[in-house]
């Protein structure tokens, strides 16, 4: 067998030792041809689990020997021990890539956190009607949960058993004393495959003694685990990429690209302190996405070489014979030797040269424009998605949890706190997905690794994009993220400073524990770049109201006035105000809309609840006929922007990554019942009549039903569909003058005098003011009722025409119709033509 004829096997098992004798050897080399025996039944699964991978079967395994020879040399040996704990490592590496490395297969990996949370998030991105995309993403859960989990499971398979003909206990390794001994770092060897380095060099620098009675040898733990991560990524070769077993599964996208430069993989071999691969017959230009695959990837040994080069040096131990790839750091010198046809590669990546510049601008003032709530509601909402997690993670009730907004007057400048009790950040994401630009940490993988279980448990994170942190950096250049994972003593939390922005490299220290969040959570503070009380700063007011500050809470409530957590405001050392988890949809209407626009609301007519026929609330909010952009869009309980037509509060979906646009979620249905629901508040409310037919356009435009609201001015009053019905059965003819009729340059009046005594002639029916006759095509309106809504002219058309009896055969409603000038009044004699609609009988 090959692997026999490996140095590393050959110094340990076959030559003469002083540290072992041949019948030690003979014995572990027993023990591991029959852990190989069953361990290659078990990777054998792989291929029907994992069709689309390469080679994950025993001649994978036992190439690694020749790997780990070639990397090795003759600078590293290992003695009997170890080789049998390597190659037991080698062995387990990657079996539990198969369903059959869990005893009860699918239905052991289903019970694992990761496989749920995979699950979640996959199910969810497919129509839940669509029965063949749930089982398609069932399926993707299952082969991402064996990847990801795999280096886990193999550290317990030593001790796992399966259940043979005859009912007793199969273990991989069927020595016990080998497997009581032994197993657990294989295992642990194992895992490590899959572990960053520095985590290797933490756990792992240790030497396990020898076994009495088997062996004298001793296993130097850090070497061995070395060995094997080199030996892992330097295997690519063709045996990898079999061309039949290609043809046979069909692999696509980045899988094919590995198959197809695998394929013409040599075996590497050593020059001087490098690696150094070549691959027959050159790339093609069609291959040339397979070409930069091989690049990355022999990227990915250069690196490991390095860094296991670093760590044996670091702790005095003999390196190993290579320590880097040749080539790799550049697409041309690897082109050398893995060559190419017809082509040249050129490394063309796109380049980020000025990475603050860009992170600045498109994480800055580019993106959210100079609004100084735009940071703020980023961070609140950092903090919000830390405490839904925490709630998620540890079944707490729907409205635990708090969030703090602090302003505060240090020495050195006005300093704005937002601290939360969610789960916290370890180092790894506080260095990592935190501050890694347009990556978000609830949709990477790390998360499912830092947090298990997350997904599964429902959680759907308010933050995408990976980019609202970086706001930050527009209220001021000193920034302070101090955190500590909720599950972690007060010593392990930390601080990533920045100083001066995004131009100097951030700093990770200790912290002290006064300005630690004592339940876990994180806290940010940026150095104000202005006096938040003077103009540019975040609570300067510069409008008609003659005030010149904003309290804090007044400020910070309007960009967060409907979340599910609880916020307190902090201002000077003393609580200036507070708002309740959920509150919105229960407080005075009038308090809420005072704490979405910051101002006294013009009339005390009542707030109404969208409801469908589940209880799920879409909003609460009235009909508006007075003001425009007196409504807001919430997203996830964060002010996202204003509408028209309505007061109170819509809940929504975002539009862009700024978040600074968004639409109401509220289905049709629910929008038209309210609106009829609104007709009837307007129709008993003691409002001139002018101003309800201003709101019975907007209740049309909704799909609503106009019960008793007026439509239409006839006579100098305004007349509700009835009344104007019963009217038009008499006449014969009628005009419409769409909209007042107001002053026109062309008049032969001014217009002082047409304000004072312009006199519409009685036959001449006005709709509502033209500045709100285009109410159908608000964008929002016309996203959510897909312009199904309609305006009062219709009404009024399908009145005249049901009063006429103008009905052809197929039961619509037909007349007659004519555009023109005619007269419409007068001003002091003078008569006033303008555009109308005459409509007649047929």
């Amino acid at each position: 067998m090959v692997y026999k004829q490996t140095r590393l096997w050959r110094a340990a098992f076959e030559e003469s030792r002083a540290d072992a004798t041949s019948d030690e050897q003979s014995r572990l080399v027993l023990s591991y041809e029959a852990m190989r025996l069953r361990a290659s039944a078990l990777v054998a699964r792989i291929a029907a689990d994992l069709p689309f991978m390469t080679v994950h079967d025993v001649t994978h395994l036992d190439a690694l020997w020749e790997m780990a020879s070639i990397a090795c040399g003759d600078h590293v040996k290992l003695n009997p021990a170890e080789a049998l704990v390597f190659g037991g490592a080698v062995l387990l590496h990657d079996s539990a890539m198969s369903l059959a490395a869990f005893p009860n297969g699918i239905a052991d990996l289903r019970q694992q956190l990761e496989w749920r949370d995979l699950h979640a998030r996959y199910v969810a991105s497919v129509s839940q009607d669509d029965a063949a995309a749930i089982l398609g993403a069932e399926n993707r859960a299952t082969e991402e949960a064996l990847r990801l989990l795999h280096a886990k499971q193999a550290e317990k398979l030593p001790k796992i058993s399966w259940v043979g003909p005859q009912g007793q206990s199969m273990f991989i390794i069927e020595d016990q004393q080998i497997r009581d001994f032994y197993g657990p770092k294989i295992g642990k060897l194992a895992y490590s495959h899959w572990w960053p380095i520095t985590k290797v060099e933490d756990e792992l620098d240790s030497t396990l003694g020898a076994l009495p009675g088997v062996t004298s040898c001793t296993v130097d733990l850090l070497k061995v685990a070395c060995i094997l991560r080199v030996a892992d990524a330097m295997h690519l070769d063709q045996r990898r990429a079999p061309a039949f077993d290609f043809a046979l599964t069909q692999p696509s996208g980045t899988s094919a690209d590995h198959w197809k430069f695998q394929a013409r993989m040599a075996k590497p071999f050593v020059q001087g302190d490098a690696l150094v691969y070549s691959a027959q017959p050159p790339f093609e230009v069609d291959a040339s996405e397979a070409w930069w695959t091989a690049f990355d990837a022999l990227q990915a040994v250069d690196s490991e070489l390095r860094s296991v080069d670093r760590v044996l040096r670091n702790r005095q131990k003999l390196p190993l014979a290579v320590r880097r790839v040749d080539g790799v750091h550049s697409p041309t010198d690897l082109a050398l030797t893995v060559e190419t046809v017809g082509w040249m590669p050129v490394d063309s990546t796109v380049r980020v040269t000025d990475v603050p510049k860009i992170v600045a601008t498109l994480g800055g003032s580019k993106l959210y424009g100079d609004d100084v709530a735009a940071p703020i509601r980023e961070l609140i909402q950092n903090g919000l998605d830390s405490i839904t997690a925490r709630r998620r993670l540890q079944s707490r009730p729907s409205k635990w949890g708090e969030l703090q907004v602090i302003l505060e007057k240090r020495d050195d400048g006005y300093w704005l706190i937002v601290e939360d009790n969610g789960v916290g950040m370890s180092v790894n994401v506080l260095t990592g997905p935190l501050i890694d630009f347009g990556n978000s940490f609830w949709r990477s993988a790390l998360a499912i690794q830092e947090l298990p279980g997350l997904s599964a448990a429902g959680m759907k994170a308010r933050g995408k994009y990976g980019i609202g942190f970086f706001s930050v950096f527009m209220l001021g250049e000193h920034v302070r993220v101090i955190t500590r994972r909720y599950d972690r003593d007060i010593r392990s939390a930390r601080v990533l400073e920045f100083v001066r922005g995004l131009g100097s490299r951030p700093n990770l220290h200790e912290v002290g524990v006064d300005r630690v969040p004592l339940d876990g959570g994180t806290r940010v503070e940026v150095k104000l770049r202005a006096n938040p009380m003077e103009p540019d700063g975040i609570l300067h007011r510069d409008d008609w109201s003659g005030e010149n500050t904003y309290k804090l809470d007044v400020f910070v409530s309007a960009i967060a006035p409907a979340t599910d957590v609880a916020l307190t405001f902090i201002q000077d050392g003393q609580v200036v105000g507070s708002t309740a988890a959920s509150d919105w949809l229960g407080i005075d209407g009038v308090a809420l809309l005072e704490r979405i626009s910051r101002e006294h609301p013009e009339n005390n007519l009542k707030l109404v609840d969208l409801r469908d026929d589940d209880g799920r609330v879409y909003g609460r909010a009235r009909i508006d006929p007075y003001r425009w952009s007196s409504g807001l869009v919430t997203v996830d309980g964060l002010a996202a922007t204003n509408i028209d037509l309505i007061s109170g509060v819509l809940v929504g979906v975002e539009t862009t990554a700024s978040r600074n646009t968004a639409l109401p979620i509220v289905p049709p249905p629910v929008l038209a019942a309210w609106a009829s629901e609104q007709a009837l508040v307007f129709e008993a409310a003691d409002l001139p009549g002018y101003d309800k037919a201003r709101a019975a356009e907007i209740v049309l435009a909704l799909g609503g039903d106009l019960a008793g609201l007026p439509i239409v001015s006839w006579n100098g009053e305004w007349i509700s569909s009835l009344e104007f019905s019963q009217i038009v059965k008499e006449l014969s003819q009628i005009i419409v003058h769409r909209g007042e009729v107001d002053h026109d340059e062309d008049d032969s009046v001014t217009k002082r005098d047409f304000e004072d005594n312009f006199e519409i002639w009685d036959d001449i029916a006005l709709t509502v003011d033209t500045r709100y006759s285009r109410v159908q095509r608000t964008s929002w309106v016309a996203e959510v009722t897909k312009g199904n809504g309609s305006a009062p002219i219709d009404v009024i058309e399908h009145l005249l025409a049901s009063a006429w009896g103008d009905v052809d055969d197929d039961g619509n409603f037909k007349l007659e119709v004519e555009d023109g000038a005619v007269v419409v009044g007068e001003v002091g004699g003078d008569e006033i033509v303008r555009q109308v609609r005459i409509y007649s009988r047929s």
